[in-house]
C-alpha cells in the first residue's frame, strides 16, 4: 500500500489492534487492543501497570498488526513504544483527539489509565 493508502486504511478503523510486546523471557505476548492515531502517532488505551505496560518499560520494542477481516490487507506498525501515565499529559493527548472530533475538550482523566505510544520506524503493509 502507498503511505497514504496505509493512513487511510488505519483511520477506517478495520477492527482492534493486535498489539505485541516482550515478555522477559523473550517471548511474544499479543493482545487485541483499541487505538487511535494523531498525525503518524498511534495510541492505545490501557490501564496502568497492566502485563503489556511492564513489558514495554522493559523492553520498548512494539509492534501494532491492523488487519481487514474480510479482504486480504492490512499493515503492521513496528518501533519503540512508550507507555503514558503523567496526567497532564493523558489529558493533552485526550485534548487533541477531542478537537480532532470536533468534540469539547476534556477537563480530566479517569485515575488508573495510560496510553500506550507508538512511533512507527517501520510500516510493513499487504493487499490483494
Amino acid at each position: 500500500m502507498t503511505s497514504q493508502e496505509i493512513w487511510e486504511f488505519c483511520d477506517s478503523k478495520p477492527g482492534w489492534a493486535a498489539l505485541t510486546t516482550l515478555d522477559a523471557d523473550g517471548f511474544p505476548h499479543t493482545i487485541a487492543i483499541g487505538y487511535f492515531r494523531l498525525g503518524e502517532i498511534l495510541y492505545c488505551g490501557c490501564r496502568a501497570g497492566t502485563h503489556k505496560c511492564r513489558n514495554i518499560a522493559a523492553n520498548p520494542k512494539i509492534s501494532l498488526m491492523l488487519d481487514h477481516r474480510e479482504e486480504v490487507r492490512g499493515v503492521v506498525f513496528q518501533g519503540l513504544g512508550r507507555v503514558i501515565e503523567d496526567a497532564a499529559e493523558l489529558l493533552e493527548i485526550k485534548s487533541r483527539l477531542a478537537a480532532g472530533r470536533g468534540e469539547e475538550r476534556p477537563t480530566t482523566v479517569a485515575p488508573g489509565i495510560a496510553y500506550i505510544e507508538l512511533r512507527p520506524e517501520r510500516i510493513r503493509s499487504w493487499k490483494r
